[in-house]
């Protein structure tokens, strides 16, 4: 992947994205540190309590499906780049040639190449929260609606939970996959998101999914 781009070049959409990647505390590309304690965004001052009344307080509703778990299957391409969490537990792929916005001990964003497609990962630090609860509160940081059923799945010792959902940020139409990542006796907990404008969802969901179902816990 290649470096931070420059301000001045960055194109309109690539600014949305950063709104979307800076409303979040994310993770890092195929570095193996560990995870600074500290935080300074939102969404970990949002995902620190434990308390679940505060967690349905703040969390969106989805309706979950009754289908069995499903399996995550990603045929990834060759040239494609393995993305690893600084806690080095977390993985996922991404085309190579896409540009990284953000990568701090908390933070992972890149676009790509085109300006037309984004992918934010985040680890979030209340080892207390269960995966659907996961899922409503990272749906609850937009002002974004699920789009369909949330379906349950099971990956090695991580399980979660994936939705579509569709909303607007700064006036433009958007659709992202949500997939929230909890670890199994464990105290990882991980949000992915994948997006694209909703005028180039059905150019894009192709690849978006493989990047979805790419994702995996060591």
């Amino acid at each position: 992947m290649k470096g931070i781009m420059r301000k001045q070049n960055l194109s309109t959409f690539f600014a949305i994205l950063i709104i979307i990647a800076f409303s979040f505390a994310g993770c890092g590309s195929k570095k193996d540190v560990k995870t600074d304690s500290k935080t300074d965004t939102k969404t970990d001052t949002k995902t620190e309590t434990t308390d679940k009344k505060e967690v349905d307080k703040k969390k969106k509703e989805f309706k979950k499906s009754d289908a069995p778990k499903k399996e995550l299957k990603s045929d990834v391409p060759a040239d494609w780049t393995e993305l690893v969490s600084k806690d080095g537990k977390f993985t996922f792929s991404a085309p190579s040639n896409w540009t990284i916005s953000s990568d701090t001990e908390t933070k992972f964003t890149a676009v790509s190449e085109d300006k037309t497609m984004g992918t934010t990962f985040v680890i979030f630090s209340n080892d207390q929260i269960t995966s659907d609860e996961l899922l409503g509160l990272a749906l609850a940081d937009f002002e974004f609606e699920p789009d369909g059923e949330a379906f349950a799945y099971g990956e090695g010792n991580m399980e979660g939970y994936i939705t579509a959902a569709r909303g607007k940020i700064d006036g433009t139409d958007m659709m992202m996959y949500v997939m929230s990542a909890v670890e199994n006796g464990g105290k990882g907990n991980y949000i992915l998101y994948v997006f694209t404008p909703t005028a180039n969802f059905e150019k894009n969901n192709a690849t978006m999914e493989k990047i979805l179902y790419s994702a995996k816990l060591k």
